[in-house]
């Protein structure tokens, strides 16, 4: 589901999709609105999974299709109710509509963990070294909160591996899971087969993005900034 977006079937779809007969269809009567939703699933639904994909990276495959029902569901009241505007890009007003149904499914998981236990997973996770150390302290001064969303900030910007490797271990809070239990959720999800090294290595560097939020934000001295195993 993830290469949604490259993948040449889905492209060639896309390609030979007419937006602007389509945007027309959607201003149209009921029938012609159906007809132009259809031809969006037909056509789009596996480049707008892998919009999706791309913005939210721990989303499950079934968690990806809800996002898609409601995708549509979107598409077809604004249609219903008169509200799309037949002058604006079709592609671009999907797209945006994707990714930000994508975001919202991430933040009602969020929700759901609960911040108590994502910070008792981090403490848990980065124990008997310094990081956890200070991680101890930023929980103690109840401001996990505003460390989580810089961590979160910080995750967006790594590589794809690295965000990934950082998905699958918020997904596994408040239980720390091992490279291996990475390894084996990463093939599940991508179909891609890493290696242990290549896991941890991922691993360390996403430690290395928590290290560094904490040491700007004075929780830790850099001097300590690479103990993060």
């Amino acid at each position: 589901m993830g290469g949604a977006v490259t993948d040449a079937s889905e492209t060639n779809k896309a390609a030979r999709l007419d937006a602007d007969e389509v945007g027309i269809l959607l201003i149209g009567n009921r029938e012609e609105q159906d007809r132009g939703i259809d031809l969006i699933d037909r056509h789009l639904r596996g480049v707008i999974f892998g919009v999706m994909r791309g913005v939210a990276l721990s989303l499950r495959a079934d968690e990806l299709r809800d996002g898609y029902q409601d995708v549509m569901l979107a598409i077809t009241q604004a249609a219903r109710e008169k509200r799309y505007d037949a002058n604006q890009p079709l592609l671009p007003f999907l797209f945006t509509l994707a990714r930000r149904k994508a975001i919202d499914l991430v933040r009602k998981k969020t929700r759901k963990v609960g911040v108590e236990q994502v910070l008792d997973a981090i403490t848990g996770a980065l124990a008997d070294t310094k990081v956890g150390e200070a991680w101890r302290i930023v929980a103690a001064k109840h401001d996990g909160q505003r460390m989580l969303d810089r961590f979160r900030n910080a995750v967006v910007r790594m590589p794809e591996r690295q965000r990934l490797v950082a998905s699958v271990m918020i997904d596994g809070f408040p239980d720390e899971l091992s490279l291996q239990e990475i390894q084996e959720e990463l093939h599940r999800r991508t179909g891609e087969q890493l290696t242990v090294v290549a896991v941890r290595s991922a691993r360390r560097e996403v430690r290395r993005k928590i290290a560094e939020q904490l040491v700007r934000a004075g929780y830790m001295e850099r001097e300590n900034h690479d103990d993060t195993e």
